[in-house]
């Protein structure tokens, strides 16, 4: 009996994240990317089917480019559909898919609950079924795979860890925080996956921390108010959840002046402007949650089809770490800094 998608999930992510050191987040930096070539894939004539959540954001809209892109270059004929965020449509949308011939068929549940009967129906059909950036609590998949924001929390609190003993010969500091929406899943995965790292430091301390919604506004707005409640030297370094946050606040540094201080700043989120400043050297580092889920979750469903997927139900992929070391393999030179980088 397989377990809830959610639950298998989180008990995977607080298991990694148990295991983080510093060294261990260093070599998984390109565990992501993999090394198998699928090209081979053109002369089986697979038809595998994308039921998408939607194209709502950046984020989605390039995990969809990216998805299309590697269909192609490797020669699987892609069938899509786009729910615009409505269960109800995605339903309806895995039915028809279903009468197209598929060999397999790869799911983004618009929400977690209420795509059950299409994820079921597919599975139901016989062929094999990959769920990917969003959970559902159906039990009737194939495999799950992609990142979780428990690991990536946790790889970018490794970060400061790392940057404040660069810094002070041992690993003490005090930092501030920039979190997104109370309540949600990624602020509360970020938060664990942070206090799984910095609990093992008692020498660090965050002294404070705001939520900003994943609004640039409120994130400049907020380092605003953290740079006149506190003087250079008051504290070390920021943690963001957020690149356009992660951006507002360096804004707000470079308009108070203070960007010669020495803060650390690291971000769990992978656009080019994050990457920009990386590079040259305004920022520490940061995570990504990549766009190439999508990728992924194809290279699966091949591998399903072909008997070689994985024994694990839940695949939950190695954090991706940026530094100056790796930037380059990031940033897009002639990208917008809302580009997505991966």
């Amino acid at each position: 009996m397989k377990k809830n998608l959610v639950a298998a999930i989180t008990a995977f992510a607080l298991a990694g994240v148990m295991a983080f050191s510093g060294a261990a987040l260093a070599d998984e930096t390109e565990a992501s990317q993999g090394e198998k070539d699928y090209t081979y894939v053109a002369d089986n004539g697979y038809r595998i089917g994308f039921a998408n959540a939607s194209v709502s954001n950046s984020w989605r809209v390039k995990m969809r480019d990216m998805l299309v892109e590697e269909a192609d270059r490797i020669g699987v004929e892609l069938v899509e559909s786009d729910a615009h965020d409505s269960a109800e449509q995605e339903n309806s949308n895995i039915e028809t898919m279903l009468a197209q011939d598929l060999d397999a068929i790869l799911i983004t549940p618009a929400v977690e609950d209420a795509v059950n009967p299409g994820i079921e129906a597919a599975y139901e059909s016989g062929i094999p079924v990959i769920l990917f950036d969003r959970t559902a609590s159906t039990d009737e998949f194939n495999h799950f795979v992609g990142w979780t924001d428990e690991n990536n929390g946790a790889a970018c609190a490794q970060l400061m860890v790392d940057a404040l003993t660069e810094k002070y010969g041992e690993p003490k500091g005090k930092i501030v925080a920039l979190d997104s929406i109370a309540g949600s899943g990624t602020d509360n995965g970020q938060k664990a996956g942070q206090e799984k790292i910095f609990s093992q430091y008692p020498d660090i301390e965050i002294i404070d921390r705001q939520y900003t919604d994943f609004e640039e506004s409120k994130g400049k707005s907020v380092m605003e108010d953290f740079l006149q409640k506190y003087q250079p030297g008051d504290f070390d370094g920021v943690i963001s959840q957020d690149g356009g946050v992660t951006l507002a606040a360096w804004g707000a540094i470079e308009e108070a002046g203070r960007e010669d201080e020495g803060l650390i700043i690291v971000n769990a989120d992978g656009i080019n402007g994050v990457a920009r400043l990386v590079k040259e050297g305004k920022i520490y580092g940061f995570t990504q949650f990549p766009c190439a889920a999508s990728v992924e979750a194809l290279h699966l469903a091949i591998d399903t089809l072909e008997g070689n997927d994985p024994e694990d139900i839940i695949v939950v992929k190695d954090p991706i770490v940026v530094t100056a070391e790796n930037v380059d393999d990031y940033y897009i030179a002639d990208g917008d800094d809302f580009d997505w980088t991966y």
